[in-house]
């Protein structure tokens, strides 16, 4: 039986990866963006402030991932909020975690701050699992944690520090 997709959501499938730093090809902070965000207590929503570290710009969103039933895969929305309104929702409870997030080839590479800081992510998203599964993954990224709960977002800002590797 086909699942349903919830009304206004659409499907993202990413991989995640633990990465070796120092194996990485070096990382430009001029091109990078500092994400900030606030998992709101008692649901599954995240609000996020994102600054473009080249401009200066920022955006602000609240996003809703779904329980997935396969943690490849899971339906998402997003909603684009004003400053205004992200500072209403910004007081809100909640556990909060700060990144600087790369941009290398396929992959998005997460520099966790703060109490993380020394965990360093990559994610590879597409529209299907297929897609996702196609990537090829470079030799820095020395272990898939797509099947651990412990790597989401929602866990780390949980439990602020890094799981045991």
């Amino acid at each position: 039986m086909p699942v349903t997709l919830p009304k206004y959501a659409h499907w993202v499938a990413e991989r995640r990866f633990l990465v070796d730093a120092k194996a990485l090809p070096a990382l430009d902070l001029g091109h990078a963006r500092r994400i900030e965000d606030l998992y709101v207590e008692g649901g599954r929503l995240r609000l996020r402030a994102t600054t473009d570290l080249s401009n200066g710009e920022r955006t602000f969103k609240l996003a809703k991932k779904y329980a997935p039933d396969n943690p490849l895969i899971g339906p998402m929305t997003n909603l684009y909020l004003t400053e205004e309104e992200y500072a209403v929702l910004n007081v809100l409870p909640g556990q909060r975690l700060s990144k600087l997030r790369h941009k290398v080839g396929g992959f998005i590479i997460d520099v966790f701050e703060g109490a993380l800081e020394g965990l360093v992510t990559a994610e590879c998203e597409a529209t299907n699992r297929m897609a996702a599964m196609r990537f090829d993954v470079p030799e820095w990224c020395v272990r898939e944690v797509t099947n651990e709960p412990a790597y989401t977002g929602w866990q780390l800002a949980q439990n602020q520090s890094a799981p045991a590797a």
